[in-house]
């Protein structure tokens, strides 16, 4: 059922490409020992596959391949990024971002198990042919899960408005007693446009900050930093926004190789936090979590600049995030700093 099991496939050069390969020397025990990589190949040899990325060539030797994948550029000359391709294949695309502890593939779906710690890193991306009839691959994901002890999960994805029981995997799922989430929107941004917005972010923080007189914990000013580094601290303010499995959390937020931390204080007080993790030429921003009393002042928008900023070090092209449908708070922030509905998506699971 696994990737492993197959030769991966040879590349033409000149064609655009995302190349999965074992990480070597192997990271530490429960992080992924997968990455990807992504770029228009330059060579395919029975040594080496060489990609030219935003990062420059990246030589990779064939031993370490898992997988290749000739992709369609994400780059759009019109529209928003990803608008060339669709749904379900975006998701594949950014699925380091947030990376799952554990991965398989059934057929050319992709499959992925945290211990239940989000829909992101314990569900399927079912794109493409899964090598068998849609009823017995349903069969087989359902045994993968229960062998985990973990209830299947699907995604499903459509325009904005869609309904699951008008796709056919959807309708099936249905059939067998799956429940759907509540749906959510995944958003793009160029991250030009991300860049422009910055400086009306930073008027914002400026206007916020300059409050630092007022009496009362929420009037005071706030500071916005970003490390590398996951710290206690990062992670005892996430645990305000969501009850997670620690040992999960900390694979998926370190699990990928290029990341940032944005945390806002005011004095030693974390009170808001997120995220970016790099995969390819895409950024996802996750884990944006502000303290209530410290909401409308600006704090989400300052950290996202701070993530943007990151985002341009890192060398990446554009931006991705995914948030409820009916947050329409947080979809507010994230369309005035340049993000756009690319598509919306659910989750459906067996209870």
């Amino acid at each position: 059922m696994g990737a492993d099991d197959e030769v991966p496939a040879e590349v033409p050069s000149g064609l655009r490409a995302v190349v999965r390969y074992r990480l070597d020397p192997p990271p530490p025990p429960g992080q992924p020992r997968l990455t990807d990589a992504i770029g228009e190949v330059v060579a395919d040899t029975a040594e080496e596959i060489v990609l030219d990325t935003r990062r420059g060539l990246v030589h990779i030797p064939r031993p370490l391949v898992v997988a290749t994948k000739v992709v369609p550029d994400a780059r759009p000359r019109r529209g928003l990024p990803g608008g060339g391709l669709r749904a379900l294949e975006v998701h594949l695309q950014v699925a380091d971002a947030w990376p799952a502890m554990e991965r398989a593939y059934l057929g050319q779906w992709l499959l992925r198990a945290s211990r239940g710690f989000t829909a992101r890193g314990n569900s399927v991306v079912p794109v493409g042919n899964p090598g068998l009839p849609q009823s017995e691959a349903l069969d087989a994901v359902e045994e993968w899960y229960a062998a985990r002890h973990l209830p299947a999960n699907v995604t499903i994805a459509g325009p904005v408005g869609f309904e699951p029981a008008g796709d056919p995997l959807g309708r099936a799922l249905l059939d067998r007693g799956y429940a759907a989430s509540d749906p959510s929107l995944f958003l793009t941004a160029r991250l030009a446009d991300g860049k422009a917005a910055l400086t009306a972010v930073r008027a914002e923080t400026a206007a916020a900050q300059g409050k630092a007189g007022r009496s009362g914990t929420a009037g005071r000013g706030f500071v916005v930093e970003t490390t590398s580094e996951l710290s206690p601290g990062w992670l005892a303010a996430y645990d305000e926004y969501r009850a997670s499995d620690r040992v999960a959390l900390e694979a998926i937020l370190t699990g990928t190789p290029v990341r940032s931390f944005a945390q806002a204080r005011v004095g030693a007080d974390i009170v808001g936090v997120g995220r970016l993790g790099v995969t390819g030429e895409w950024g996802g921003i996750a884990a944006m979590w502000v303290e209530s009393a410290y909401r409308r002042r600006g704090v989400a928008l300052a950290m996202l600049a701070a993530l943007v900023e990151d985002a341009v070090t890192a060398g990446v092209w554009a931006l991705h995030l995914q948030v409820w449908a009916h947050n329409a708070a947080a979809i507010a922030v994230y369309e005035r700093v340049g993000f756009r509905r690319h598509h919306a998506y659910v989750n459906l699971s067996r209870r």
